[in-house]
């Protein structure tokens, strides 16, 4: 079984280092923090690095001033764990692909294909912390309240609050468990959806303003320029969640949103029911899921726009549908 392998190669090495993707989301910050708080109760030296900053929504979690956030690294670990992701490229990390003497990928996107020495791709799971739920299980790791409250965010975030349809009965028992444990899980769902700072607000408010729609209100975009970031003192992690805004049109099926970074365009897909957005993504080099997925472009924004539409309706089951 590959999670005996992966148990063995973790709980072998003196020296391991969990990263992610850059732009952390839940998922990410949620699984990285349980694997890191399980391997210290086994005595294991970890540390956990990232590019970007912990999103403010969810600093609240335990141990996440642990996490260093580095732009290269000059030296060579042991054992790297990546999680959520199956691309090392996408830790943003300069590097990092010379950084390791052994490599275990975790992730449970459909697009991935696994690297490293051993690799774990569950896409049937509903979150990466899913699967880091059942490898702290099978180490004989105690789960204490601070593992329970990062796996419960990484559940809780990657399924929507429990309402995408990757969320399963598995999805809600691991839940459960947690919530067995005496997490607030309350106290969660506000940090994690509710709660926002005044600048995001701001920068909210002229994001909705940009919305623009096509095949009679069946697609919308969204924009995010670097003008609004500067204008409103907001950072790219007060965008999380605003694609939302735009899917939950009940005449919309699907949602795009363009964020203007430093160097590219960040594009994240939400899809109902017609089309597979993942499949989107990868034509454009990203990755994700049938109903959330994303990839970046080196295009203007607005030639991104256009590529996009275009590639939506020439889909075959688009056309049909529309």
């Amino acid at each position: 079984m590959i999670e005996n392998k992966i148990i063995k190669m973790i709980l072998d090495s003196s020296q391991i280092v969990i990263t992610s993707h850059e732009n952390p989301d839940g998922d990410c910050i949620g699984s990285m923090l349980a694997l890191y708080i399980a391997l210290k109760k086994k005595g294991k030296h970890v540390r956990m690095i990232l590019k970007d900053n912990v999103p403010a929504n969810l600093s609240f979690l335990p141990y996440t001033e642990e996490i260093e956030i580095v732009r290269e690294v000059k030296e060579t670990f042991e054992l790297l764990v990546l999680i959520d992701t199956g691309e090392l490229e996408r830790t943003g990390i300069f590097d990092i692909d010379k950084a390791y003497k052994k490599l275990i990928n975790i992730d449970h996107h459909a697009t991935s294909t696994g690297l490293g020495d051993l690799y774990y791709i569950n896409p049937s799971a509903a979150a990466s912390g899913e699967i880091i739920y059942q490898l702290v299980k099978l180490m004989g790791i105690d789960t204490d309240k601070d593992i329970g409250t990062c796996l419960y965010t990484a559940l809780f975030t990657d399924t929507g609050g429990f309402r995408f349809s990757n969320t399963t009965s598995i999805t809600h028992q691991i839940a459960g468990d947690l919530i067995n444990m005496g997490i607030d899980f309350v106290t969660i769902a506000n940090k994690v959806y509710d709660e926002m700072s005044l600048n995001k607000f701001k920068l909210l408010r002229d994001v909705l303003g940009t919305i623009e729609l096509f095949d009679n209100n069946k697609i919308a975009f969204l924009t995010v320029s670097s003008e609004m970031f500067s204008k409103n003192g907001a950072k790219r992690e007060d965008t999380e969640n605003m694609i939302n805004f735009a899917k939950n049109i009940n005449t919309v099926e699907i949602a795009a949103i363009f964020i203007e970074e430093s160097d590219k365009i960040k594009v994240s897909l939400r899809s109902k029911n017609i089309l597979d957005v993942s499949k989107i993504a990868k034509y454009f080099g990203g990755g994700g899921h049938e109903k959330a997925a994303g990839y970046s472009t080196n295009k203007k924004i607005e030639d991104a726009k256009k590529d996009l539409l275009e590639k939506i309706q020439s889909d075959e089951r688009w056309m049909e549908y529309y």
